[in-house]
């Protein structure tokens, strides 16, 4: 399955550009702010921002992403000053490439930021998104869904994570919508699933939800 990729793009050269040097990803170009704003929540591997848009800031998107999604967001973008520079990676962006940029260059790039969020890290555990799989004290292969539940709660650690977020995970990386109940009880599944790894989901629809590792004697029980 190819990657999925979003690109705020209004310049009709560079993203003639983009879409040949990209041709191996499944991309989706937008030349307005206003419809990356529609667009983003539809389950992306990466996002490509510009900054220079016809009816806004990319920042903006940036900030909403970051609200409620981990997704990797490169900027790219012909502003050169080290205050806006600074301004993308303090709003959490993970790259900012500058234009011109050599097209095989930024290939390379996206392929390695791509690599980098098949897996993510928890305590010794390791969630590989693509395969749906974890492996830890014992490897647990899960749903898709599953592991849309467990995406932001591995990317947060410690820190708590609200259901409408869980949610939302759900939402992008699957396309199906979740109710709160439906929820508790997926995660009642889930918890019943990662026991024998050494580990557990804490938390309730109040207080957000979070990951911790159980002892080992706990596990094997």
């Amino acid at each position: 399955m190819k990657h999925r990729i979003l690109i705020l793009e209004d310049d009709p050269d560079m993203r003639e550009a983009l879409e040949y040097a990209l041709s191996d990803f499944d991309c989706l170009f937008c030349s307005s702010l206003a419809q990356g704003f529609k667009e983003w929540t539809r389950g992306w591997d990466l996002i490509i921002l510009d900054l220079s848009l016809p009816d806004g800031n990319g920042l903006e998107l940036l900030q909403v992403v970051r609200l409620e999604s981990d997704v990797p967001v490169l900027v790219f973008s012909g502003r050169k000053e080290e205050s806006v520079i600074l301004d993308a990676y303090a709003q959490k962006g993970d790259d900012y490439i500058t234009k011109p940029v050599r097209l095989p260059v930024l290939k390379a790039k996206i392929s390695r930021m791509l690599d980098r969020t098949e897996i993510r890290r928890f305590e010794g555990y390791s969630l590989e998104v693509s395969k749906n799989a974890l492996s830890g004290l014992c490897p647990v292969q899960l749903t898709r869904t599953e592991t849309a539940v467990l995406e932001p709660l591995f990317g947060s650690g410690y820190h708590a994570v609200s259901a409408e977020r869980i949610i939302r995970s759900v939402w992008t990386r699957t396309g199906h919508d979740m109710s709160l109940k439906t929820l508790s009880v997926r995660l009642s599944g889930l918890r019943k699933k990662l026991k024998p790894a050494g580990l557990a989901v804490l938390g309730s629809r109040v207080h957000g939800y979070w990951l911790q590792r159980t002892e080992d004697e706990d596990a094997s029980g």
